[in-house]
């Protein structure tokens, strides 16, 4: 469940986003060609997700925690490294997307137990 806090927030960056010109996840996807049948985003989901939870989400966190030390510690332009922090936001919650994905394939749909009554 999301909390309203974070249901705010999310509103308040897809305004700004808007607002600023930025593009979405949602443009990214869209643009995405070819279009991937269900095997092949199963297939690329899989990947993303041993890939991003081994390696990149270490890497991309280090990223924006290094851009807003820099964009602070120098007093650069607020606007660039809210740019550059957006850009890997996007490729944060395209790979978690993926894993979502990915991790679809455990759920199950609740199935009756072997003498249960149903109706």
């Amino acid at each position: 469940m999301v909390s309203p806090k974070n249901e705010k927030t999310a509103e308040l960056i897809e305004t700004l986003r808007k607002e600023c010109g930025s593009a979405t996840l949602e443009d990214i996807i869209a643009g995405e060609i070819p279009q991937l049948t269900d095997t092949e985003l199963m297939a690329r989901s899989g990947d993303a997700e041993i890939f991003y939870t081994k390696y990149l989400d270490k890497i991309l966190r280090l990223m924006i925690y290094q851009q807003l030390e820099k964009t602070i510690g120098e007093n650069i332009d607020i606007q660039f490294g809210r740019g550059t922090v957006n850009g890997i936001y996007l490729i944060r919650q395209w790979f978690q997307d993926q894993v979502n994905i990915s991790r679809s394939r455990f759920k199950t749909e609740e199935k009756p137990t072997p003498g249960e009554i149903t109706g």
